[in-house]
């Protein structure tokens, strides 16, 4: 069966939970020094990767999905510090000042919005740049309205939020993640033991129709109350871990190991 795809038309607004951190710099200015020919789009699959026709003629994907060019995308987020992107950029050292200068502008006009945190669930992060909210079903709200004006301000048609901020402290599935109404009842109540803040990040994004990506291996979006806001918004969530460093390595050498019968010492 064939299915047609609508064209990716209009601004794509990328918001980053997590925007001033090191994954979430690096993937910005790579993003914007790849659109300004400064650099070429290492790593990615959309840009680089190619897939088989059905003449075996070999496309690159991106020619052959309707996905939003890169000069239609716009970054913003969220932070627990205040620094703009070059700032944070900068600070995190994974990319040298020679590569930042070239997007410099650019970076220093990406400024997270205060993060909805709490540090009972990051325990080794103080953040200063941080929401007010007397229930998680607030920090919601306040999320949603970031959502809508950062979507007015930058005149996007459309927006996906990310999570590429630190991973939060391991809880088990319990009652309140097994139905929408149990998670809301959670929220509302401000039950904050079991309605993490990426919770809230999830809830906020799929309400405002934007598809979320889990980055890290939080409990989350895997949850049957999640798959059910999902589903009713027809709204896509992702992801349980980017696998973007020691976790991709760990991934792929383990089984090395183990089917050569390796010792690790280490």
């Amino acid at each position: 069966m064939k299915q047609e795809i609508k064209p990716a038309t209009g601004r794509l607004g990328v918001l980053v939970v997590g925007v001033g951190g090191a994954v979430a710099t690096t993937m910005i200015v790579g993003t914007l020094a790849s659109r300004k020919g400064l650099a070429k789009p290492i790593g990615s699959i959309t840009q680089l990767a190619t897939m088989r026709m059905e003449n075996n003629e070999e496309k690159l994907i991106k020619d052959v999905v309707p996905l939003t060019g890169l000069e239609d995308i716009v970054f913003g987020g969220w932070d627990i510090f205040p620094d703009n992107a070059y700032e944070a950029s900068m600070y995190a050292e994974v990319l040298k000042e020679k590569d930042l200068n070239g997007v410099k502008d650019e970076l220093e006009a990406i400024k997270p919005m205060p993060a909805a945190f709490d540090h009972n669930w990051a325990k080794r992060l103080n953040g200063t740049h941080v929401k007010k909210a007397a229930t998680r079903w607030e920090m919601v709200e306040q999320l949603r309205q970031d959502i809508r004006d950062f979507k007015a301000a930058n005149n996007c048609e459309r927006v996906v939020v990310l999570w590429a901020a630190s991973t939060e402290i391991y809880i088990p599935l319990s009652d309140e993640h097994m139905s929408l109404a149990a998670l809301e009842k959670a929220m509302k109540e401000n039950n904050t033991d079991v309605i993490s803040p990426s919770m809230c990040y999830a809830y906020a994004a799929i309400a405002e129709g934007a598809p979320f990506v889990m980055g890290a291996p939080n409990l989350c979006v895997d949850t049957p109350a999640m798959w059910e806001f999902s589903k009713q918004k027809n709204v896509p969530i992702s992801g349980k871990d980017f696998k973007s460093g020691q976790t991709l390595m760990k991934t792929v050498l383990a089984p090395m190991f183990k089917t050569r019968m390796l010792g690790v010492n280490g």
